[in-house]
């Protein structure tokens, strides 16, 4: 990853903080505490190294999540994040993974700024004509984001590492809905 890039995501990243912090309207304090659903789209960067398998990708990516909200300075998540699929040539590579975050909140009012440290558990499914292989485990994750909520409905906004020990880089900036539905 090019080292300007996290600077230019975390500037791009305030900017979308304040401006979602400006156009909510002031909402109960409970009416993001419960348990909530959530799916998310955004861009995905998915690289293998040559000694790997030589294959990387910028795709669309996409996620599912399952959380609770306890308090309204943490949460819990359980996720699915699909990368897409990266290629090398005639070489290419699915990736996809279950993760577990907490999530932690700064208590500011009308925005949600929250940094999230989890695990999550990979497989990736390599393929090329003289060879193919499946690669499993479970690595760290982290991330920060920035939402804001309308009643029950909310929007975020969110990047996320991956330190996928057979993968050279892996992460996904998205824009997302949630929902608390208990």
């Amino acid at each position: 990853m090019h080292p300007t890039r996290p600077l230019r995501f975390a500037s791009a990243l305030t900017a979308a903080a304040l401006l979602l912090g400006a156009t909510a309207p002031r909402a109960r304090a409970d009416d993001n505490i419960g348990v909530y659903l959530g799916g998310s789209l955004g861009a995905a960067q998915a690289s293998y190294g040559a000694n790997t398998f030589d294959a990387s990708g910028a795709n669309t990516g996409y996620k599912f999540a399952l959380g609770v909200r306890p308090l309204s300075v943490f949460a819990a998540e359980a996720s699915y994040i699909n990368f897409g699929r990266s290629y090398g040539g005639i070489n290419y590579a699915d990736t996809y993974a279950e993760g577990l975050f907490a999530l932690g909140f700064l208590p500011i009012p009308w925005v949600d700024v929250y940094g999230k440290l989890g695990v999550a558990e990979f497989r990736t499914d390599a393929y090329s004509p003289f060879l193919s292989f499946h690669r499993t485990g479970a690595d760290l994750a982290y991330g920060v984001g920035a939402g804001t909520n309308w009643g029950r409905l909310g929007a975020r906004l969110e990047y996320e590492r991956y330190e996928v020990s057979h993968a050279s880089d892996m992460g996904m900036a998205s824009f997302g809905l949630t929902w608390v539905f208990l």
